[in-house]
């Protein structure tokens, strides 16, 4: 088949530009023809990668992808005889899909979080991501909490055209890594504590930030990562006199640098169904998470991953101060968190291969 997938691609970082590029390499994998259009950026790209040149101003961002993809999604559609169009998150890819749908092509839509979760408060947009959902063909969703959220906007038809299709990782890319492969230990104090992903509100970095001026233990918190809470964060950091607490910027190789943490964190106050949290679990990582999206379907709690209060920043303390001071425990967590993934999480699932 010939398939083009929209949406957020690597060097972007985040769980849905991790999901488009599985999803491709999957694909390949199987013989299939795959195509992506995606946001610009700085790099060279393979001739089978499509850029949308953008406004980088917030909405105006969103509005010139869509008009400005819509043309290169004909484009694509016709000269590769495209059989389906796979978009990831609703709002744009997924109404960019929508208005260029064609008879004999299907157009499918992964849901991957705060397109339910957040967008659908907002009047303007409500209305839009109805729009899309019921124009798709199949929708797909990484986990079940996410798609009951979308059959309360009552859309015709969705319960029979949608599916529950999980987040999964690659395990042979992420992975435990030997003691003396680590680099980050040589340049910063152990234990050590990383966080990736999204500078953004829904991340709850401000209660990670205050959980650290709380502790009772010592150990390094690394954050990679950018957005729009980066000055903000920055800030708290300085005025607090946070010490061994580092902003370490964006990463396109988070299989290299979860292996060289000693307990990873996902401090959402939002969230669908987290890809970093499978990649922390593969990586053999004692992952502390807040009960977010579907994390306590994936995280049996101390079992194989610790789950704790949303904007709870006491709590989150309790559970990285206990970590922090148990080795072994930390070691017992990561290897059930590593066997639950193999056993689960670890192939990928595409509704539309199953069809054929």
């Amino acid at each position: 088949m010939n398939i083009c997938i929209l949406g957020q691609y690597p060097p972007q970082i985040g769980g849905i530009a991790t999901y488009t590029k599985q999803v491709k390499e999957y694909l390949e994998s199987k013989g299939h023809n795959v195509y992506i259009l995606t946001y610009s950026s700085n790099i060279n790209r393979d001739k089978n990668v499509y850029e949308v040149n953008v406004i980088n101003i917030p909405i105006l961002r969103g509005i010139s992808f869509i008009f400005r993809a819509k043309k290169i999604l004909k484009k694509i559609i016709h000269e590769h005889d495209i059989d389906i169009v796979h978009s990831n998150y609703i709002i744009p890819p997924g109404l960019v899909s929508s208005l260029v749908k064609e008879d004999n092509v299907k157009s499918v839509t992964t849901v991957h979080g705060s397109d339910i979760n957040i967008l659908p408060n907002n009047k303007l947009l409500r209305p839009i991501i109805k729009y899309v959902l019921k124009n798709m063909d199949e929708v797909y969703f990484v986990s079940e909490e996410l798609y009951k959220k979308a059959l309360d906007l009552n859309i015709p038809n969705l319960k029979e055209k949608s599916v529950i299709t999980p987040n999964k990782v690659n395990i042979n890319k992420f992975k435990p890594i030997d003691e003396d492969k680590k680099t980050l230990k040589d340049k910063y104090s152990e234990p050590i504590v990383i966080f990736i992903g999204n500078l953004v509100e829904q991340k709850g970095l401000k209660y990670l930030l205050e959980a650290k001026k709380i502790s009772k233990s010592k150990y390094t918190l690394l954050i990679y990562g950018d957005g729009p809470k980066k000055e903000e964060l920055e800030k708290y950091i300085l005025e607090n006199k946070l010490t061994n607490t580092y902003l370490m910027g964006k990463t396109s190789t988070p299989e290299k640098i979860i292996p060289e943490s000693d307990i990873m964190i996902l401090p959402s106050i939002s969230e669908g169904a987290s890809i970093v949290a499978l990649e922390s679990m593969s990586c053999e990582k004692p992952l502390i998470s807040t009960d977010t999206g579907n994390i306590s379907k994936v995280i049996t709690n101390n079992e194989n991953g610790i789950i704790v209060p949303v904007k709870n920043p006491e709590k989150l303390r309790n559970a990285i101060d206990n970590l922090v001071s148990k080795p072994e425990l930390r070691k017992k967590i990561g290897k059930s968190a590593r066997e639950l993934i193999v056993k689960k999480y670890s192939k990928i699932e595409i509704p539309y291969l199953n069809e054929q």
